[in-house]
């Protein structure tokens, strides 16, 4: 009885705690709707996301140099202020759709989504235990400067865990693109509409219009074709 008690109230705390994820997240994508217009193109997304692994990959460096020459431990700090400010700016330009509530996102979204997340999730669990047994391990072998391999160890964690976040955001952005910011015309849209404007009518011609075929352009929202249907 009392085991059927505590699930019960588990089962609702979850599920009240599952809504309020869904209304604050609403909330944030109601804010950032309208930020960053201007880097809401698929040239600057995947910009953002080249600096972001870009800093990654610098951090890694510094982890590995300053073992060697300690004064290039100094080095994290701007590569700390980059990644940050580049993974902010990509994760407003897809307004944080890849951790959307599962209804707020169409089948194909929520596919590649989930697949990313249980993807990362399993490289946490494997990354997880490959930290476990540097931390254990490293006393034993106790190398000459332990100091500089324990920060090296800690600096090597925090960029292996802001990685394994990164996934399903960057599987997103790839996959998807940015979020057009409310009022404007995504750039595809845009250019499009420019190709069918140079291909008008020569003047003094009149074009045939067929009025039985349906030219609607898909918005975001819309199911998206799998791309193996």
């Amino acid at each position: 009885m009392k085991n059927g008690t505590f699930m019960s109230g588990l089962s609702s705390w979850t599920t009240t705690h599952s809504q309020r994820q869904a209304d604050n997240w609403r909330r944030r994508e109601a804010s950032m709707a309208s930020s960053l217009p201007k880097w809401r193109t698929e040239a600057r997304t995947h910009l953002l996301i080249r600096l972001f692994l870009g800093t990654l990959a610098f951090g890694f460096l510094t982890g590995i140099v300053q073992i060697f020459w300690f004064p290039f431990l100094f080095a994290w700090l701007p590569f700390t202020i980059a990644g940050c400010v580049s993974w902010t700016m990509l994760r407003i330009v897809i307004n944080t759709r890849d951790a959307a509530p599962a209804e707020e996102l169409d089948e194909y979204e929520n596919e590649v989504v989930r697949t990313w997340q249980v993807a990362a999730y399993g490289m946490f669990s494997t990354f997880t235990l490959a930290v476990a047994f540097y931390m254990v391990f490293l006393p034993v072998i106790n190398p000459d400067g332990l100091d500089h391999w324990i920060y090296s160890g800690g600096l090597f964690t925090i960029l292996g865990l802001m990685a394994i976040i990164a996934m399903p955001t960057i599987a997103y952005a790839t996959t998807f693109g940015p979020v057009p910011a409310p009022g404007t015309t995504p750039p595809e849209d845009a250019d499009a509409e420019q190709d069918d404007t140079n291909s008008g009518p020569a003047p003094g011609t009149t074009a045939d219009t067929d009025t039985s075929t349906d030219t609607t352009t898909p918005t975001r929202g819309a199911p998206h074709a799998h791309p193996g249907a």
